[in-house]
């Protein structure tokens, strides 16, 4: 049977990274799961001490600690996933280090690993190279993301008895050169001169063969060339060659402050209760003045009624959107700042009508919020201890 004709670049990539992630979602669920066992072990572990009226300060610190670190690798797992999942042409491009792309996309790739060792009984190690100095580069770091994950996927499953794939960054003059290089089965003469045509495939029913044009065709449209050389039970490397963009130097950071500006009238709207008790306790500390409120409704009807130095809202609320209360603020006080918040990627292009001063990931870390709020005010930064 015959397969349909897709001429649509977009819905050709929507495809291939369906399959990216349908590939690697065991190992992301595996990983999630050992990131829970811990914290609720750490949980049950301070409760239990609590109860018994045993634990002392350096104790509780120990557990605060390790449950903090486990939050924030399953922050880090999810965006990772996010990442590749986000379509790129929703993403503005940017000046990235590819060898920061690289090594998010290896350490995405391992959980994978743990399911290819348990599944097939084989070894696979996925291990980088990187350039000694930043090999910046202009674009979408989402897009070379997908392409190296997509590689290193292709890679593994052409050693089918297990082995070592080697990701390798290198600056050479005004170019960045990356390579994927894996010890498997090598490509036949005839295939290789094939491995990018659209649909070509020799893999098992169920793949599209779309990957490696997919991959050529991102790689293309940032001004870049993809080949392969193999060789017949020696390997395969897949080369890239991408220019270089001109480094850009750090914004200088500004003295630190201990405190925001007492008496800063903050809105908080989210639908969360945990969430806004968090954010209540934190906002006070800092010496702001906290209004929170659980629904878009509550919050339009808040900022209609009063004027706020900063509004923090989510953007998926019952009774009207984080962009609905951002209008609303912007209209009632111009000056008013906007946080938009959300557990979903907010593309750049969607900040219409100067809506939106900044934007914030969930989950919430709150030094970084502290530190965003200060810069959407032009505030000198706070100080995180």
């Amino acid at each position: 049977m015959s397969r349909p004709i897709i001429d649509d670049p977009r819905i050709e990539r929507h495809i291939v990274r369906s399959e990216v992630i349908s590939k690697v979602a065991g190992g992301v669920v595996h990983n999630f799961n050992n990131i829970l066992s811990v914290l609720l072990g750490r949980v049950e572990l301070l409760l239990g001490q609590v109860d018994k009226g045993a634990v002392d300060a350096g104790q509780l610190r120990k557990g605060l600690v390790s449950i903090q670190k486990g939050a924030l690798d399953a922050a880090e797992l999810l965006k990772r996933l996010r990442d590749i999942a986000r379509p790129p042409q929703d993403v503005a491009c940017s000046v990235f280090d590819l060898n920061a792309a690289v090594a998010d996309a290896v350490e995405f790739i391992q959980p994978h690993l743990v399911t290819v060792a348990q599944g097939q009984g084989i070894s696979v190690r996925v291990t980088s190279r990187l350039s000694t100095v930043a090999v910046p580069i202009s674009g979408q770091s989402s897009a070379l993301r997908e392409v190296l994950v997509n590689l290193i996927l292709n890679a593994i499953e052409a050693m089918p008895e297990g082995g070592e794939v080697s990701v390798e960054t290198a600056r050479e003059g005004s170019q960045a050169v990356l390579r994927v290089t894996d010890t498997g089965v090598g490509i036949p003469e005839e295939v290789r001169s094939r491995v990018f045509t659209p649909f070509f495939t020799t893999k098992p029913a169920g793949n599209t063969g779309l990957g490696l044009s997919s991959a050529k065709d991102l790689v293309t449209s940032h001004g870049g060339t993809i080949a392969v050389a193999s060789e017949l039970g020696r390997g395969t490397t897949f080369t890239i060659v991408l220019p270089c963009a001109e480094s850009r130097q750090p914004r200088a950071v500004a003295p630190a402050a201990l405190r925001l500006r007492a008496g800063l009238r903050v809105l908080v709207v989210d639908d969360q209760r945990e969430l806004r008790d968090i954010l209540r306790e934190f906002l006070s500390e800092l010496g702001c003045q906290p209004t929170l409120v659980g629904s878009g409704k509550a919050g339009l009807d808040a900022v209609e009624r009063e004027i706020f130095d900063v509004v923090l809202t989510d953007l998926l609320l019952p009774g009207a959107s984080g962009w609905e209360i951002a209008r609303a603020a912007k209209r009632r006080s111009p000056g008013c700042r906007v946080v938009l918040m959300s557990g979903k990627a907010i593309p750049d292009g969607l900040r219409v009508e100067a809506l939106v001063d900044a934007t914030l990931m969930k989950p919430v870390d709150l030094g970084h919020l502290r530190t965003v709020i200060a810069e959407v005010l032009d505030e000198p930064s706070p100080s995180l201890s």
